[in-house]
């Protein structure tokens, strides 16, 4: 299965760390961007090239996982993966559900009928993963 993990950078090393335990399983990553993090700086070709490698990662994934807290960059790729829904699975993923509740930090888009709400320990992500794959 080819699949591709959403977040903010402050989540970056749990991203690596989902990203190792799917691809040990067989699984294949369709872009890594903690290879890389944060490119924002480093000019508008730089900031073209990664945006169009994460836009196709995320069209070319039959899983998409949004890691919460997202940043900007993970809202749009949600809006990717909403717009190319019929090859993929949706799933957004927080620890707490803060980002759940109807109020100023959460997004019309989390309640999307195409995308599954999971709230669970980081270690349970992984172990439902695990048996889903």
């Amino acid at each position: 299965m080819r699949f591709y993990i959403a977040s903010g950078l402050k989540n970056s090393s749990l991203v690596s760390e989902l990203i190792s335990f799917l691809e040990a399983r067989g699984h294949i990553c369709t872009y890594d961007w903690t290879e890389h993090n944060d490119v924002r700086s480093e000019g508008e070709a730089r900031m073209s090239e990664v945006s169009f490698s994460e836009a196709s990662a995320v069209k070319d994934a039959e899983l998409f996982i949004a890691l919460m807290p997202g940043g900007n960059g993970t809202h749009t790729e949600l809006g990717i993966a909403l717009a190319t829904r019929v090859n993929k699975r949706i799933m957004l993923w927080s620890d707490t559900g803060d980002e759940f509740v109807a109020g100023d930090n959460t997004c019309v888009f989390y309640f999307h009928p195409a995308v599954e709400r999971v709230v669970s320990s980081f270690d349970e992500l992984t172990k439902s993963l695990e048996d889903l794959y």
